[in-house]
């Protein structure tokens, strides 16, 4: 009977309707006030228009969120990891609650943490890493409370630093090379955007291992958002070139993992048809990558006015004058000014492990 069931089970789960994968897009922001608490907004992946709706909301006083701006959902654990930044720590939460106001499993910070502006995780070497103001950090993944980290790659202002870190604002672990890629700029004028990868080992003073920089590489004014993609090794970065009237262009261009230098990217999306040119007030607010329906998501965050604020979505493969597969936005979205990155998190994880 027992063999019967689990023959059946696939064929009656091919047909129910809650069968069918599903996965969220969330997305929090930065609040610029202590006193107001952000929370993470919830969308179906397949939302799309000015009728897209949360699906569910996460945040209050339980939750301990204040400016949830990044995040990373680790299969092996089924755990969600939200960066804090004005909080100053990583959140940890279950994934079965991510609606009201739930308390973390966990929470790192604030004293090491400082203001987290993104992170990843590693979960082959137990290890997770942040970007906050001025360096990269490493932490045991299963820390919890307010501990030091294990390493940290110092800042590049120091007398005879040469790590070249100045306001790193995005971090991502590249497993094939087992290095850390972020998103950075010169300390001094022009302020020169530019990548910078180090050995996921790296401590102290090192000088990074290679650097995505220059006038072909198109990261143009400002470069502050990065997404890696494992299966076709393609590191993925959210830029913008500032033009005389203050207005912007934005656009995310691919690099393959091992780029160095003044290096042309291998795709470019850009345009208006993309959806990225964009006023004064507005940049590039994060990356993320859905590997399942092989998606690009990208948040576009304004500062001043919170209509401008949009979810794009795009095929992994885009390239050129390429129009979103969804675009989530309007006043029903509830997306507030200032959006972090986006959190890409399967939604059916109850039906995945084969319900033993």
């Amino acid at each position: 009977m027992q063999r019967l069931a689990r023959t059946l089970l696939p064929l009656l789960l091919a047909v129910l309707p809650f069968a069918q994968a599903r996965a969220d897009i969330l997305i929090g922001s930065y609040s610029g006030d202590v006193n107001e608490r952000r929370p993470v907004l919830s969308f179906s992946d397949d939302a799309n228009g000015a009728s897209a709706i949360p699906l569910r909301v996460m945040g209050g006083p339980n939750s301990g969120l204040i400016e949830p701006v990044s995040g990373v959902f680790e299969p092996g654990e089924n755990v969600l990891y939200v960066g804090d930044f004005r909080g100053q720590s990583v959140r940890v939460f279950s994934t079965s609650i991510t609606n009201g106001d739930p308390a973390p499993l966990r929470a790192i910070g604030p004293s090491y943490a400082n203001q987290v502006h993104g992170l990843a995780v590693d979960a082959a070497h137990d290890e997770l890493f942040i970007v906050s103001s001025c360096c990269f950090k490493t932490f045991d993944r299963n820390a919890n409370g307010d501990v030091f980290y294990k390493r940290s790659v110092q800042w590049g202002g120091l007398s005879g630093s040469v790590t070249q870190q100045n306001y790193p604002s995005s971090i991502v672990y590249m497993p094939a090379t087992d290095e850390i890629a972020e998103a950075d700029t010169d300390s001094a004028s022009p302020y020169t955007p530019k990548v910078l990868v180090f050995n996921r080992t790296d401590s102290g003073n090192v000088a990074p291992k290679r650097i995505i920089k220059g006038a072909n590489t198109g990261l143009g004014t400002y470069a502050g958002a990065l997404a890696y993609d494992p299966s076709s090794r393609k590191l993925f970065v959210g830029a913008f070139t500032t033009n005389p009237d203050n207005s912007r262009s934005a656009r995310i261009v691919v690099f393959d993992d091992l780029a160095n230098g003044d290096v042309v990217p291998l795709r470019t999306i850009y345009g208006s048809i993309a959806g990225l040119e964009l006023p004064a007030s507005s940049s590039i607010g994060g990356l993320a990558i859905d590997p399942e329906r092989q998606r690009l998501i990208v948040s576009i965050s304004d500062f001043a006015t919170a209509a401008n604020n949009k979810i794009l979505v795009f095929a992994l493969a885009a390239n050129g004058y390429a129009a979103p597969l969804q675009t989530i936005a309007g006043p029903q979205s509830s997306l507030p000014t200032n959006l972090g990155a986006p959190i890409w998190m399967p939604g059916d994880r109850i039906y995945r492990n084969g319900f033993e």
